[in-house]
């Protein structure tokens, strides 16, 4: 089924964007021709002709419309069709503007501009004087017969039968300029705005005509800019805090020896030439409407280049750098299968089938990324909440530098997604079992950041829904591999900017648009065929990993084998209290380290008592563990055989002498509790004593047993004793963990401190008594990691016992052991 998923996705895909795109088409400069290099070639005849000097002159070329004809016409995409259509409104829509700019001189006044429609019609053509300049100072009666001459002398596309309005001089230091101003007459219906047409006078001399727009009523338009900017500093603060969380993780993880920086070093090299040559592509037309002082418009255009660079385009890069390094650590311990094909590239052999399938996969599944781009921005359209617009897709081809920056942004896109959003953020979610977070957080990211952002507006409502593409995305890796994802996301992108107006455009626009998607599709496709028939799968053998993934391998191989250990350990202890008539139990446990070397547990026996068994190996960790797991296994056999404590002991004590390392001991309590009888008979080889808490004097006393550890050959035999509870009495078991608890001056919590919480709580219930204790104990070490392994079990008689009745096999004990009241 996964085999042809890929196909599946691509004819859903192109079935959806057959479906989605007409309701994005209406912005879009409908039967446009005209390229930005035969636009500029228009502009430089018509400039020359009206003495512009356009060999002297810095060229900017970008694409703009009316921002006020937008505000009206946009949210109804009918209307927006309808005004394409009118002689007057239509040409006004959008067009090139090819602004002329002195060289070596501040950047404003330019030379002059030419406004040239998308089919090729002059729009506008002003020059422009400095203010410096010296000219006549007609009046408005010179002027108008040569203002009214001109209208008359040709028909102006967007300005069908002017009318003569009014006349506005422009006072110079040594010259009058004059602006006359035409109505436009038109029977479409644009609300309060009004078309113009105005005629510029120099002095005396003839300066052009342009298309204005303006209210009827003489308001000033104001745009709302505020999302752009909030987005812009959202973009600007996500990568910075990026950066911040990445530098501590990459530092920790670097002094470990977990990461390495030759691939990450390779794709920041990347990351960093495409930011360098998508700069210096768009550095004209990106720096329009900026002034920097007395400098010209070329160091302006270097000066804005050189500061999103500095501020947006290294930093990326660092960005990819740190997530590589980071994101790809995490990813070798759960997801390494996905980077495969992507390091086969990195390692320079991509000619195998691995790669080849993920690129083909990738290819395959872009329309379907494109398509979830436009599917989830219909979504507010369909509400009413937002509207289609030219998008910064179009904007992008037709203003910035043509199809190629297209390729240029969705290559830069792809690798900073896929690195930063897919492979660090659910990498590290997905390590710490929370992928819905990294899920959450790749979206949220990729959101701000605008990544395959859909033609909509207004901005919060293209932000919101801008989703769709990183959802695909995110499901792709899942589904294939980190390459596949990449490849995806480069060409949903580029499909998602390009085709709303590959479907409006014609003739040489309409080729180039659909050579700069074909092209590098055709490639991909004919590297994935050519790959493929290689039939080489990419197969790494331990000796081909890099020294930090080695590091990582064999970490993740010890952490397998201790995660492995410690649920057989955690299988020895026991899971629930026992039940005991007349008796409640509760038990603490808490290891130091992954594997501890404490042990409880509880045994019932076949007449009714409970075994009762308290270990400590020493030391922590794994061979403590193993021990431990010994000592249970050896106590199991010897209960069934003979559960009496000073039998149970002798045994154990044989099993670590002759199994344990040497310097190995273990301290051990064993004892047999009666509840009905309330006694319990005990021994124990070197542990702590256990204390009983007696109701009736509100006081404490230990049950002393002294003997050897277990695993020293000794000389004495184990002792065995017996006790007697009365209702209220508590019996405390602990290991040294406890007492030894160390706060942050290395003091240690103490017997002293110990006995007076049991004290305290005495006439509590067990299970308060236990949590009074560790409480006390965590309060005192202010949370401190314990370096010692923590164990507690207190046991609460909380009825009257019965008589006692000694069983044949008691007596017989009985009568060689001591007795402690």
């Amino acid at each position: 089924m996964k085999r042809f998923a890929p196909l599946a996705a691509c004819l859903l895909g192109v079935i959806g964007l057959l479906l989605l795109l007409p309701r994005f088409d209406a912005p879009q400069p409908h039967g446009i021709e005209l390229t930005r290099g035969e636009a500029e070639k228009i502009a430089d005849q018509e400039a020359r002709s009206l003495g512009i000097p356009v060999d002297r002159a810095w060229t900017n070329d970008t694409w703009v419309g009316s921002p006020l004809l937008d505000r009206v016409l946009d949210p109804d995409p009918a209307r927006r069709r309808a005004a394409a259509d009118d002689p007057a409104i239509g040409p006004r829509l959008g067009g090139y503007r090819i602004t002329y700019y002195r060289r070596g001189l501040e950047k404003f006044p330019p030379y002059g501009y030419v406004y040239v429609g998308y089919k090729g019609e002059i729009l506008s053509v002003r020059l422009r004087k400095r203010a410096e300049e010296a000219g006549a100072q007609p009046t408005e009666a010179q002027l108008r017969p040569r203002a009214d001459a001109f209208v008359r002398s040709r028909t102006f596309a967007g300005a069908p039968n002017p009318q003569f309005e009014s006349a506005r001089p422009s006072l110079q230091r040594n010259r009058t300029d004059w602006i006359f101003r035409y109505r436009v007459p038109t029977k479409f219906n644009v609300d309060n705005v009004v078309p113009y047409l105005f005629i510029y006078f120099n002095g005396n001399e003839f300066a052009g005509w342009d298309l204005i727009e303006e209210y009827a009523d003489g308001s000033v338009y104001r745009g709302d800019n505020s999302g752009e900017v909030a987005g812009t500093f959202g973009q600007l603060g996500g990568i910075y805090l990026m950066l911040l969380i990445l530098i501590v993780m990459f530092l920790k993880k670097y002094h470990a020896g977990e990461v390495g920086v030759g691939t990450a070093s390779f794709l920041f090299g990347t990351t960093l030439f495409l930011a360098i040559i998508f700069e210096i592509t768009i550095s004209a037309a990106a720096s329009e409407g900026t002034g920097l002082g007395g400098i010209d418009a070329q160091q302006t255009a270097l000066a804005v280049s050189g500061f999103k660079l500095l501020f947006m385009g290294l930093p990326t890069a660092v960005l990819v750098f740190l997530a590589w390094a980071v994101g790809e650590s995490y990813a070798r311990e759960r997801w390494g299968e996905r980077l495969a094909s992507f390091d086969a590239i990195l390692r320079r052999d991509p000619l195998n089938a691995t790669v080849g399938r993920s690129v083909l996969n990738g290819v395959l599944t872009s329309p379907f990324v494109a398509a979830c781009v436009l599917g989830v921005a219909t979504i507010p359209i369909l509400l009413g909440s937002a509207h289609p617009t030219i998008g910064d897709g179009t904007e992008m081809i037709l203003s910035l530098g043509g199809p190629f920056v297209n390729l240029l942004n969705s290559a830069s896109q792809a690798i900073a997604v896929t690195v930063v959003g897919i492979l660090f953020l659910l990498a590290v979610a997905h390590r710490r079992r929370m992928l819905w977070a990294g899920i959450l957080a790749a979206a949220l990211l990729c959101m701000i950041g605008g990544v395959a952002e859909p033609p909509i507006e207004p901005f919060w409502q293209r932000t919101m829904f801008g989703f769709g593409g990183i959802g695909a995305i995110i499901g792709i890796f899942l589904a294939f591999d980190l390459l596949t994802a990449t490849i995806a996301l480069f060409f949903g992108c580029a499909l998602t900017a390009a085709l709303p107006l590959a479907m409006v455009a014609h003739g040489d626009l309409e080729r180039q648009l659909v050579l700069s998607l074909a092209v590098p599709l055709i490639l991909a496709v004919g590297f994935a065929v050519a790959a493929l028939l290689t039939r080489r799968e990419v197969v790494y053998t331990y000796e081909d990993l890099a020294p930090h993934v080695k590091r990582i391998v064999e970490r993740e191989r010890v952490k397998a084998e201790i995660d492995a250990a410690n649920r057989i350990q955690a299988a020895l202890l026991p899971l629930d209290a026992p039940s005991l008539a007349g008796a409640s139990v509760a038990s603490h446990y808490r290891a130091a380290t992954e594997i501890g070397g404490d042990y409880f547990d509880f045994l019932p026996q076949p007449n009714g008592d409970i075994g009762i068994a308290f270990g400590d190996v020493s030391g922590h960790g794994l061979t403590s563990g193993i021990v431990m797991a010994m000592a249970k296994s050896a106590l199991l056999v010897q209960v069934d055989y003979d559960p009496s404590p000073r039998a149970v002991l002798d045994v154990l004590n044989e099993i670590v002498i002759k199994t344990a390392p040497k310097r190995i001991m273990m301290t051990f309590f064993f004892g047999l509790l009666d509840s009905r009888a309330q006694s319990l008979r005990f021994s124990s080889a070197g542990h702590l004593d256990p204390y009983v808490y007696r109701a009736a004097t509100q006081r404490i006393e230990s049950l002393s047993s002294w003997g050897y550890p277990l695993g020293i050959r000794r000389r004495e035999p184990f002792r065995e004793h017996s006790v007697e509870f009365s209702a209220g009495d508590r019996l405390i078991l602990y290991s040294d963990g406890l007492i030894e608890a160390l706060d942050d001056d290395g003091e240690p919590f103490g017997f002293e401190r110990f006995e007076a919480t049991i004290v305290k709580s005495g006439a509590m219930k067990a299970d308060d008594i236990k949590k009074a204790i560790l409480n006390a104990v965590r309060k005192f070490t202010r949370n401190r990691p314990p370096e010692d392994d923590q164990t507690l079990v207190v046991v609460s008689f909380d009825e009257v016992a019965s008589e006692p009745v000694l069983r044949p096999r008691d007596m017989d004990v009985l009568a060689v052991s001591d007795t402690v009241h």
